[in-house]
């Protein structure tokens, strides 16, 4: 048994302290989800909140089946644009705050370059790349996050790696 699946068993069995371990537990890697979608580190945290909120809103109505981070992914990617469609432009530069003493200039200079490229792609592929590329989850994952089909993820992230490829042979050219 995960410690993912202790802390929901627990929680299901009313204690409230481990609902605040699960938060703490997956908060950072939601927020770097979140920071890909919104401006600044505000709207990020904003975000992650939100997430936590309607986690806990709709508790009840969870069926735990070993899926719980997508789950809370899949939450979270419908808050971001949900916020994104409602306040934010699309401003592709770097999110103010990643850089930092700790990942440096280069790997904040490779992350507005990732941000640039991904701002090229429709909004559906532009989620499939930073799900696979910015948050290192695997295909089945991103499948069951999105609610798409294997296959469909597969092909869309071909597509738009091919997508990709051809604006930057474009941008070389011009």
């Amino acid at each position: 048994m995960t410690r993912e699946d202790q802390l929901i068993k627990r929680i299901t069995d009313g204690d409230a302290s481990a609902m605040e371990e699960l938060i703490q537990m997956y908060y950072p890697e939601l927020l770097r989800y979140c920071r890909w979608h919104t401006p600044d580190k505000q709207s990020a945290e904003d975000a992650v909140h939100e997430t936590f909120l309607k986690l806990l809103r709709h508790w009840d109505g969870y069926i735990h089946r070993g899926k719980f981070r997508a789950y809370l992914y899949r939450i979270a990617a419908n808050i971001c644009t949900d916020m994104y469609r409602s306040h934010w432009n699309t401003d592709i530069s770097l999110p103010e705050g990643l850089i930092t003493q700790e990942n440096g200039y280069q790997q904040a200079e490779q992350e507005a370059d990732f941000l640039r490229l991904t701002a090229l792609l429709p909004e559906q592929q532009r989620e499939l790349i930073i799900l696979r590329y910015a948050q290192q989850f695997k295909l089945r994952e991103i499948a069951q996050i999105t609610g798409l089909p294997l296959r469909t993820v597969q092909s869309r992230l071909r597509a738009a790696l091919k997508t990709l490829k051809s604006k930057l042979s474009e941008e070389r050219w011009q």
